[in-house]
């Protein structure tokens, strides 16, 4: 939040020595204040202190735009703030003038004890609500780029009801006000109810007024021109012009702003686009929506969650405006968030190109192109240095600024998270710091620093910060772009917006829409009304840039040659995306990529130049370099340059890995099919073992559907048969090989398991059920087999990424047509089996056959599972043990027994407590209450016989009857009859307990009488 200016402050800054501070001298302080004994007895009444602070009012207004002319750019911002302040204030006493006149109160004379209190001069109960301390002390609320113009008002509001209390105490102290009559004083209360409301009115009108002849005001309005599909900040750079002061940029400021204005003219995309033109940065810039939040010590930018309070804006030209006009710019930096392909780097190069030199002196500094290490200062002498072509230091930059503010614009804080891996948690609070040593020393500066919103949450923010994230694209954004790009290309057949409206997540990215447009642009339309799916586009948009680059590196390449060259691209690129997937980030450097392009025998696909002394381009570089659709991180660290790269879009990596797996399996299915002998084992699966067992491919979520899509664009028939025999030979002959590709440590078991893990989910992505008697054709229990699979499989699966798959996978425990028990993944109708299947006593056993109340009991021993459970240490097993902790220690045999409620259906006796105890505390209709009670007895009555020491009045028995105590006004006085009789007549239940269940039945209910005799045996 910005910080708050007292109205001593602001006078003291509009005034200096003159004038003006003696007036305030006199308001505050000074008049107000009386001596103490021996001094004069002269005092200035509130009601004279109003009409002075109103007169000043009206001086500052009238003035202001004298007073503010030539000043420097931050001079200007803060006497404009200080005069808001005045204004604040006076729009108080005018209110509160226009209320006591309004009751008839005058101008009344004060006793000397009223003085002492109204200046807090002495002690008294009214001294801690002194209005005049109040107002030298009490910051008053400013205008914030953060907020709009409607929420200031709101916090005015606010605060002019809070100083209206302090004055209303003082006001019922007075003895004119004291000795006036009901009528008048109930008036005086009356009016000064409505006194916050007035004196915002009063505040708005003057602020509306002053805006005519002061821009800023205007700003702080909102009145500045907002569009959401305005382009290139033009709006600001206009709306700045006009306050620009008319001093021109000395030598070194006006060569900066050449050089960063130049950029506006150069086209968005460097690089051959053919015929195809590409518009400028200045015309294809669409200004971007956004959230903005103030945050600080505790911010968690990175989550979505955070965002929630804060609504999308497009006024970002307005937002900018005000956030370059108000001090708090120059208090903490502002920290611009965005995703990949947002436009953040483009919006540093607008903002370097759009600020008027006359008033502000800009640095870009891209931080991948400065020493990592290095201190800020260093980083900024660095960056004008490669700007400029000159050493300048900063320290003389700015003494020369001649009124200009500096505005610092650190580019890609991520770049240095990313590439180099050093620990910068404190880099924004150490710019921050350094904002503040600028502050102290005249020198004022502000500074925006952009990073993506995934690595948000590994630096500190610091008090005062504001967070701005960037957001997507719109539809009314979407399409003004397209008016651009196709007015710029008349000649060609213009892009259908319906088709961008097909694929939202890309279009809503600049640089992805670009991609699109260019796509379309080269003769390959993107489809309007075509049912093409996701991976469709993305085989059909990375073959056709991967087409465009085979071109240029093999210029005259026959026709018929293009498909394998264009094919050996994307397998290339699947290996760069594979090598972000198995190290669980988004991103990989470039020794990573080279040790997996070599380890896969992959090379740089053109020879490596010797005819300079630069060095030859590694596998990874070459790869990599050449896509515009691939970011490129770099830092600057003990002299080297490092570099990672990443996916302007995670789901291109996703496809890409999708694709290389289908092939893989496609190519070896193929393979194996056309052997004739089959004599030893078969290496058909080399690239999949190679590729599948480090990463579950369910790591992401995007991932497994791309497969899905892909394996069943044909007939996916013979793959799946492939894929089973496979699956069937790793999960029960494994085997491990070690390879050259090793793109990350991985235990062997668990190796072996992930491996098996893929191999499961591909047979499942080609669709139909995968029954463990399929792999396990021999077992005597496949189910068990298959059960100790896949405990092998959530070891060594990350518990987040075995939970998510196990999510989407339907498990049905079914038996096999020779009695075999059987887990079917994905069945069509999932069947639980029960406890019958978890005994083992299939369907057409003689114990699936037993009536009901029959007993199954003690086929485990509950202490060693439970220990076994310890052992796991899963959550959810904790989670399970924890919630039956209860039923454990009270009644643990209730957990093990198990009773027939009807031909084939178990169910434990712990399970028909709760199920009662829910119905009861949930208030189920009276049937299923009914329902609950019967099967509750019924287990209840074979528990006892089961568990003879429990005794006849065992507490399962107890906690029926205390339970049906409290229902038995919920169901019928027969039924209730009956349910008691069941539990004498198998000799069980507490005769007190019995008693209160019958007590309030009436007399004539059926079979009470012979209950109430038998409760007496």
């Amino acid at each position: 939040m910005p910080k708050g200016l007292t109205y001593t402050d602001a006078v003291k800054l509009l005034g200096g020595s003159g004038p003006l501070i003696t007036i305030a001298d006199n308001l505050l302080g000074g008049a107000l204040s009386v001596a103490t004994a021996g001094g004069s007895d002269v005092a200035l009444s509130l009601f004279d202190a109003k009409a002075e602070a109103i007169r000043l009012g009206h001086q500052v207004a009238a003035k202001l735009s004298d007073s503010v002319r030539g000043l420097g750019r931050y001079d200007r911002t803060v006497r404009l703030q200080a005069a808001h302040g005045v204004l604040v204030v006076t729009a108080f006493f005018e209110a509160l003038d226009a209320c006591l006149t309004e009751a008839g109160l005058g101008s009344p004379e004060f006793t000397r004890d009223e003085q002492l209190r109204l200046s807090g001069v002495v002690s008294s109960p009214m001294a801690a609500t002194n209005l005049v301390g109040f107002l030298k002390d009490s910051p008053i609320p400013v205008p914030a780029p953060e907020r709009g113009y409607d929420q200031l008002l709101a916090e005015l509001t606010a605060w002019f009801a809070l100083t209206r209390t302090k004055a209303q105490v003082f006001l019922n102290g007075l003895a004119i006000l004291a000795d006036a009559d009901e009528t008048t004083q109930r008036t005086v209360a009356q009016s000064l109810e409505r006194l916050p409301e007035r004196a915002a009115a009063r505040y708005d009108e003057s602020v509306r007024r002053l805006a005519l002849e002061i821009p800023e005001f205007g700003f702080w309005l909102r009145q500045l021109e907002d569009r959401a599909t305005a382009r290139g900040l033009e709006a600001l750079e206009a709306a700045l012009h006009e306050i620009t002061s008319p001093r021109g940029p000395q030598r070194q400021r006006a060569a900066l702003a050449t050089a960063y204005r130049a950029v506006l003219d150069r086209p968005i995309l460097g690089g051959d686009a053919g015929d195809v033109l590409i518009p400028s940065l200045a015309t294809a810039y669409i200004d971007p929506r956004f959230r903005v939040r103030p945050a600080g010590p505790g911010a968690r930018p990175a989550e979505e969650s955070w965002w929630d309070t804060a609504d999308p804006r497009g006024d970002f030209a307005g937002f900018l405006a005000t956030y370059l006009t108000t001090p708090q710019a120059a208090e903490a930096p502002m920290v611009l968030l965005g995703h990949p392909g947002a436009g953040k780097s483009s919006l540093t190069r607008i903002l370097a190109a759009r600020l008027p030199a006359a008033d502000y002196l800009v640095v870009r500094v891209a931080l991948r192109d400065v020493r990592a290490e290095a201190e800020i200062q260093d980083q900024i002498e660095q960056a004008l240095r490669t700007t400029i072509g000159e050493t300048v230091s900063w320290a003389d930059l700015t003494r020369d600024a001649d009124g200009a503010m500096p505005v610092l614009l650190l580019d890609g804080f991520d770049e240095l998270l990313q590439v180099t891996g050093i620990h910068q948690s404190d880099y924004l609070h150490r710019v921050a710091a350094f904002q503040e040593r600028e502050s102290t020393l005249g020198r004022p500066v502000a500074v925006m620093v952009t990073s993506r919103v995934a690595v948000a949450d590994r630096a500190r923010l610091p008090t005062g910060a504001l967070a701005v994230r960037l957001e997507a694209f719109d539809d009314a954004q979407v399409a003004r772009w397209l008016e651009i790009w196709n007015g710029i290309n008349p000649d060609r057949r213009p892009v259908p917006l319906a088709a961008l409206h097909r694929f939202p997540d890309l279009a809503a990215q600049p640089l992805l829409l670009l991609m699109l447009a260019l796509y379309d642009a080269s003769g390959h339309r993107l489809p309007a009304e075509e049912n093409l799916g996701t991976g469709q586009l993305y085989e059909r948009l990375l073959s056709e840039f991967a087409r465009r680059e085979v071109r240029r590196l093999h210029p005259g390449v026959a026709e018929s040659h293009l498909p394998a060259l264009v094919d050996a691209e994307l397998l290339r690129l699947s290996v760069v995306a594979f090598a972000m997937f198995h190290r669980l980030r988004l991103w990989a450097t470039t020794e990573e990529l080279d040790r997996d392009l070599a380890g896969l025998g992959l090379h740089p696909a053109t020879p490596a130049r010797t005819e300079d002394f630069r060095t030859p381009l590694t596998a990874g570089q070459e790869m990599v370099g050449r896509f515009f659709f691939i970011q490129r991180a770099q830092a600057r660290q003990d002299d080297r340059t490092l570099q990672t790269y990443e996916f302007l879009h995670a789901t291109f990596g996703e496809y890409l890995i999708a694709r290389l797996v289908v092939q893989a399996v496609r190519d070896a299915a193929a393979r194996s099919q056309a052997r004739s002998l089959h004599l030893g084992p078969a290496n058909d699966d080399d690239l999949l073992q190679s590729l599948l067992g480090f990463t579950p491919l369910t790591t992401r979520a995007t991932i497994l559907p791309f497969i899905t899509e892909l394996l069943r664009d044909t007939d996916p028939l013979p793959t799946r048969e492939w894929l089973v025999d496979r699956l069937r030979t790793a999960v029960t002959r494994p085997q491990y090989t070690e390879r050259r590709y090793q793109p990350v440590d991985k235990r062997i078991d668990h190796w072996m398991a992930t491996y098996s893990f893929n191999l499961m989910l591909l047979t499942l992505a080609c669709g139909g059920p995968l029954p463990a008697s399929e792999l396990f054709q021999h077992a005597k229990d496949p189910a068990a087999w298959l059960r100790d699979t896949s405990l092998q499989w959530r070891a060594a699966v990350p518990s987040g990424v075995f939970m998510d798959t196990v999510a989407t996978i339907t498990v049905s425990r079914e038996w096999t047509d020779d009695s075999r028990r059987d887990l079917i993944l994905n069945p069509d109708e999932e069947h639980d089996g029960g406890p019958l299947w978890s005994h083992n006593f299939a369907p057409d056993s003689e114990v699936a056959t037993w009536d009901a109340g029959s007993v199954i009991s003690n086929y485990f021993e509950l202490g060693p599972a439970l220990n076994s459970m310890r052992l796991s240490g899963a959550l959810s097993d904790d989670a399970f043990r924890n919630a039956l902790g209860p039923l454990l220690e009270r009644l643990p045999h209730s957990i093990l027994t198990f009773v027939f409620q009807d031909a084939g259906e178990t169910e434990s006796v712990a399970a028909s407590l709760i199920r009662m105890w829910l119905s009861s505390t949930l208030a189920d209709d009276p049937h299923t209450l009914l329902e609950a009670y019967e099967r509750a007895l019924r287990t209840a009555s074979r528990f006892a016989q089961q568990s003879p020491d429990l005794g006849a009045r065992g507490p399962v028995t107890e906690a029926i009857l205390r339970s049906l105590t409290r229902d038995a006004h919920r169901l019928s006085p027969p039924d209730v009859v009956r349910l008691v009789d069941g539990i004498i007549r198998h000799g069980h239940g507490d005769p007190g307990l019995v008693v209160a269940c019958l007590a309030g039945l009436p007399d004539d209910t059926p079979g009470l009488g012979d209950l109430r005799d038998a409760r007496t045996l």
